[in-house]
């Protein structure tokens, strides 16, 4: 299939996936966690992120999550060669933060990619950039630390798949699409799906400030 008409097919299935909520290159998944404008009740516990791992910032320097933990930030886990769930997600949740009552408080978006072969550093860099300043990327370097990723993932309970190679040695990468509400103390507070507005990501925030 030519390049043209690979595009073609993923808008078709892109248009596809507002009916259905799947499509090639991504895959939303709750993980069993509260659904977006349903915050978990106080009696019940909220599920934590615990653990730490290595990851690679923009300028290719390891990060720990023990470096980055223990703040208000919105996680997104997906890749720079996403279609749609990613750069729609990202785009929401950076104009989320443009709400006048998040303006001045320390929050952002972190955008942790789950196609490393590609997503080098500086790949994830330019991408991010796109977003706005409070929006963040990090990537890992399988040859340095290759459980890095499957830690990270494993650690907010994300699913991700390579997908086999089409003739031309482009592919997907099917991953859970959910955006997740972090506060100070690392407890995951909300979940979002794929989909949510900017408003409805500003009003989840603002719920637990």
């Amino acid at each position: 299939m030519s390049r043209a008409g690979r595009a073609a097919l993923l808008v078709a299935l892109a248009v596809l996936a507002g009916a259905t909520g799947l499509a090639l290159g991504w895959m939303v998944r709750s993980g069993g966690q509260p659904a977006a404008g349903s915050p978990a009740s106080d009696a019940v516990p909220r599920p934590r992120v615990a653990g730490d791992f290595a990851l690679l910032d923009t300028t290719g320097g390891t990060v720990r999550w023990a470096d980055i933990r223990g703040r208000w930030q919105l996680v997104f886990f997906g890749f720079t060669h996403c279609p749609e769930a990613c750069p729609t997600t990202l785009a929401n949740a950076s104009r989320a933060l443009d709400d006048p009552a998040l303006a001045g408080r320390d929050l952002r978006v972190l955008f942790i990619s789950v196609d490393p072969d590609r997503d080098r550093p500086e790949v994830v860099g330019r991408y991010v950039g796109r977003f706005g300043p409070r929006v963040t990327g990090l990537t890992s370097d399988l040859a340095g630390e290759p459980a890095g990723l499957a830690s990270a993932a494993a650690a907010f309970g994300v699913f991700f798949e390579k997908m086999p190679a089409l003739a031309d040695g482009d592919y997907m990468v099917n991953h859970t699409a959910t955006l997740f509400l972090l506060g100070p103390t690392d407890e995951i507070l909300e979940t979002l799906p794929y989909g949510a507005t900017a408003t409805e990501i500003a009003d989840a925030v603002k719920r637990h400030l």
